[in-house]
């Protein structure tokens, strides 16, 4: 099972994060068919995806990663609900495909932005877009903490890929000072990161409370409730009739008449929902009862 611990530093002053998201990564390979190169840069967003919705309170809160780096693997898009329940697509899974494990930033690319929307149920969203650092998926989200929401952060991912391409292991370790932290405390937490050397290894070796019991340890430590992240797809039935509701009753017709129904499939989870002619004229009929 993956899991996401935080423990809080120095009285507060600090928290750091640390996620094994391993099952979670394998999952979305499986969905997409992701190549070992793609696998290994959709792990490492699909990791932040888990970090940044961990903390959701509200069960409508919504998270959306724009990774747009006009690399091999096209645009890198994350979802993450409350309880870091996520889903994710990626333009072009299979980039790469035979040529062994290409680096980070080939697949993501550096020139482009980095867009993280929050969507709290309020009037409007909140919507955070950075330029990309160098593609290496660790910096960028580094510099957009930064620059968006004024958290200097430490981070961290890892991928360990077996022979056949699956998902070994899948993590991250964040480090964020709070607002007022010590310069000292800062220099600490920067030094105690310095010392995690092969990231890939570490996350295959260490699980996240080892993980902060070795780097952090020996600071003041108030280990917080756990999250457990998975793959989490939120498309339905009836989302997908409201598509079908937004076509017109005209359209959606013709379509079933041309090809015998009227056929979507989820981008998250390739599933496929189908609507006859008779289904079309209930649905239709349905929705203007209700008006």
């Amino acid at each position: 099972m993956d899991i996401l611990c935080r423990s809080m530093l120095f009285e507060g002053k600090a928290i750091v994060t640390a996620i094994d998201c391993t099952e979670t990564a394998e999952r979305a390979r499986q969905l997409h068919g992701t190549s070992p190169s793609a696998t290994n840069a959709l792990a490492r967003v699909l990791a932040m995806g888990v970090f940044m919705s961990a903390g959701f309170k509200g069960l409508k809160h919504k998270l959306t990663l724009i990774v747009d780096g006009g690399g091999a693997g096209g645009n890198i898009i994350v979802c993450g609900d409350s309880g870091s329940k996520v889903r994710c697509r990626m333009d072009n899974p299979a980039c790469f495909d035979g040529e062994g494990v290409r680096p980070v930033s080939e697949v993501v690319g550096g020139n482009g932005r980095l867009t993280v929307i929050k969507d709290f149920g309020l009037k409007e969203p909140y919507n955070g877009t950075v330029k990309l650092v160098n593609g290496s998926v660790d910096a960028d989200f580094a510099y957009y903490f930064t620059v968006s929401e004024q958290l200097p952060s430490a981070i961290a991912t890892g991928v360990k890929l077996n022979p056949d391409g699956s998902v070994a292991a899948a993590g991250a370790v964040i480090v964020q000072p709070m607002p007022n932290c010590p310069p000292e405390i800062i220099e600490t937490l920067v030094d105690a990161v310095r010392h995690f050397g092969n990231m890939d290894e570490l996350v295959s070796t260490h699980t996240p409370p080892a993980l902060i019991e070795e780097y952090f340890g020996q600071f003041d430590n108030k280990p917080l409730q756990p999250t457990y992240p998975a793959y989490v797809c939120s498309c339905s039935r009836q989302a997908m009739e409201r598509i079908l509701i937004s076509m017109g009753k005209k359209d959606a017709l013709e379509i079933a008449e041309q090809n015998g129904v009227v056929e979507f499939s989820c981008d998250f989870c390739h599933k496929k929902e189908v609507f006859t002619k008779e289904d079309i004229e209930r649905i239709f009929e349905e929705a203007n009862g209700d008006n």
